[in-house]
């Protein structure tokens, strides 16, 4: 019943036509071996509905009198779906096998009609080294059974002018590193996974997943002291790097044509006063005064001004000032 069930599903999803006839069906099951009469497709179109009913609380399969079987609403809104082919195609760990892999599992689950409103964005070329759902799987079934990890942490080196990936001498068993897993996070659009390693004694250290090569789990060797932590506190400290505990009032002057942008990056709740022409005065409170801050500020290059916090200001200048004696013997 589960290979007929499987192979309905699958020809009402992928049918061209607007409805689909029973008597369809059934040839183009008799082209996958399987025999049966009307009454039976109609039992699995039934059946099909009744499994998804407590998942989406409604049929997934509508009957129309005399046109037959289609779908009107998708498993996945449209823009579900787009969403998610979207961070297959556009995230720099996956590769391209990755990608694919993944994509034809979602895409089973949409109609023919649904594929036609969905805009296909050329996934990566890039071809790494490491499949990054067997990395994260691997990893993820360690923690669960608190169960010791052996990898090795890439490295750069350079041979005829080339960047070769080489493992890094710097494990507590030289190349290789032995350590127990206990969770794991993403920032920036890369997996961290947050460990004991003896080497570091009294404090858990992270690894990013997307640098760990031959990972292997291993029979003993884990050591639990989840205890003397606050693993979420660990990870926030770990992980906020460009996130500083330092907040104040920050001021910025900037023309209007950037006020979208400052409302994506701070919100609506600031105060906003008009200078001259089509200059503003941007009141935020309670700002991260961070090397994340700074950075982005530095990107704005002369589009906005920093007016306070004084230091923020002379920072900048600083920094400013350091790029200009970079380029001083540059013609």
């Amino acid at each position: 019943m589960g290979k007929r069930m499987f192979y309905v599903l699958k020809i009402i999803l992928s049918s061209s036509k607007q409805a689909i006839m029973a008597s369809e069906i059934q040839i183009l099951l008799e082209k996958e071996g399987i025999k049966v009469d009307i009454k039976t497709v109609r039992t699995c179109i039934q059946q099909i509905n009744d499994f998804f009913y407590e998942w989406l609380q409604r049929d997934l399969i509508i009957t129309y009198h005399r046109k037959g079987y289609q779908i009107d609403e998708d498993i996945f809104d449209d823009g579900q779906l787009q969403f998610l082919l979207d961070q297959l195609a556009f995230h720099q760990d996956l590769n391209q096998e990755d990608q694919q892999k993944l994509q034809h599992k979602l895409l089973f689950l949409s109609s023919f009609h649904q594929q036609q409103r969905l805009i296909f964005f050329e996934s990566s070329q890039r071809q790494h080294s490491f499949l990054s759902f067997v990395n994260l799987s691997v990893i993820m079934k360690a923690i669960e059974h608190q169960k010791a990890i052996t990898f090795e942490y890439i490295d750069y080196d350079i041979q005829k002018d080339q960047l070769v990936e080489v493992a890094s001498q710097r494990g507590n068993k030289e190349k290789q590193y032995i350590v127990s897993p206990y969770s794991f996070t993403s920032q920036n659009n890369h997996y961290y996974m947050i460990a004991y390693n003896e080497k570091h004694l009294g404090q858990l250290t992270n690894y990013r997943i997307d640098r760990m090569r031959k990972i292997q789990t291993l029979n003993n060797g884990y050591i639990d002291i989840r205890e003397q932590f606050d693993i979420q506190n660990e990870i926030e400290k770990m992980m906020n790097m460009f996130i500083s505990h330092h907040h104040d009032t920050l001021v910025i002057e900037c023309d209007y044509k950037q006020l979208r942008e400052m409302v994506s990056r701070f919100g609506q709740q600031m105060k906003v006063q008009r200078l001259y022409q089509d200059r503003l005065l941007l009141t935020i409170e309670d700002v991260s005064i961070s090397e994340g801050l700074i950075g982005w500020i530095m990107m704005m290059q002369t589009q906005i001004k920093v007016i306070s916090p004084k230091y923020l200001q002379d920072e900048m200048k600083a920094r400013i000032k350091a790029m200009h004696n970079l380029y001083q013997d540059v013609l």
